[in-house]
């Protein structure tokens, strides 16, 4: 499932390509990360036979600039073509928010193209999932070779839910941004139909990408709302308080949220430990700012509690003292 980071403001969609053995599934995310900017895209990660048969799965985060005030990044991977990596095609398939099917073209592929529509269709009813409501595009690769089969035949045989269809040659890369771009239209019109209503007047998506080719390509993707911005999610926040250094404060109030009371007590000892170091630092000396030395044994103890034991008071506290310790560090800094 998609998430939204409030802390970093990204939206992380994930995006599966699915399809038998040698289809083109590998070629497609390599021709990918060759068309988009080194600082937008992370590492490709290949597991491959020598026969190039993808053997687990091929990961690249991808980031596209300020969609809606917020980052999209997509993850993109693959799964295994073969049917004795079942196991793997349904691990990786888990969480998904979209599928790209690509099928190949030749005649001699008819068979393993319905097989792995099956597939796909059975390990996404396992999760829950009905592919006819699911976020899917049929990706018809190889269409450059003789004797491929027609544009029809594949529909008959593939396109089950009149999802959208996209001919490509991904080993010249002819169509293929194109189908990233219409999974992803599809993945953010779904994303914005599981948020909530925003109280906020929408405005209209924007995506800008820095010249990027597959900014341009994934402009149209943009016309559907994306998910609520983090301001609507996060109304008040202490870190307001301190622009550009309220990044622990930040972390702590959304472990709060999430109920992981633990996690929110060790991110405020940490802060608070950060705090007096830096402080000390600058006076040259050991340094409390003033704060109950009761209070910092309290906060050490909490963070140092098993998680299911810390409580919701114990994780107010810890961002009590987190606060209160930023509060008294900027008044010293501006007494000096």
């Amino acid at each position: 499932m998609s998430t939204v980071n409030p802390l970093a403001r990204e939206i992380s969609a994930k995006i599966v390509y699915y399809g038998p053995g040698l289809s083109g599934k590998t070629t497609s995310l390599q021709q990918i990360h060759a068309s988009v900017r080194p600082e937008t895209r992370g590492e490709l990660v290949s597991l491959s036979t020598e026969g190039d048969r993808t053997l687990f799965f091929d990961f690249l985060p991808l980031k596209i600039e300020q969609v809606r005030g917020l980052t999209l990044r997509l993850q993109l991977y693959t799964v295994p073509g073969q049917v004795f990596y079942d196991a793997t095609r349904k691990l990786v398939l888990n969480g998904a928010d979209g599928v790209v099917f690509v099928a190949d073209s030749q005649p001699a592929a008819r068979d393993t193209n319905a097989e792995s529509i099956d597939n796909l269709a059975q390990n996404l009813g396992e999760l829950g999932i009905s592919l006819a409501e699911f976020p899917h595009v049929l990706q018809y690769n190889k269409r450059d070779l003789p004797g491929a089969l027609s544009v029809e035949a594949l529909r008959a045989a593939l396109n089950r839910h009149g999802a959208p269809e996209i001919e490509t040659v991904a080993s010249r890369g002819l169509g293929i941004l194109a189908g990233l771009k219409e999974i992803t239209r599809l993945v953010v019109r779904d994303l914005r139909a599981r948020q909530p209503a925003r109280r906020a007047t929408p405005r209209p998506l924007e995506l800008s990408g820095g010249g990027s080719e597959l900014a341009s390509q994934l402009s149209a993707a943009a016309e559907a709302s994306a998910p609520a911005d983090p301001a609507a999610l996060v109304p008040v926040s202490f870190s307001r308080l301190f622009p550009g250094e309220g990044a622990a404060i930040a972390a702590t109030e959304h472990a709060l949220r999430e109920r992981t009371y633990g996690e929110a007590a060790r991110i405020a000892a940490d802060g608070v430990a950060a705090v007096l170091s830096r402080t000390s630092a600058e006076d040259g000396r050991a340094a409390r700012l003033g704060l109950d030395p009761q209070e910092l044994l309290r906060l050490s103890r909490i963070a140092a509690t098993p998680d299911e034991a810390v409580t919701e008071r114990d994780a107010l506290f810890a961002l009590y003292v987190l606060v209160a310790a930023k509060v008294k560090a900027s008044a010293r800094s501006a007494g000096r």
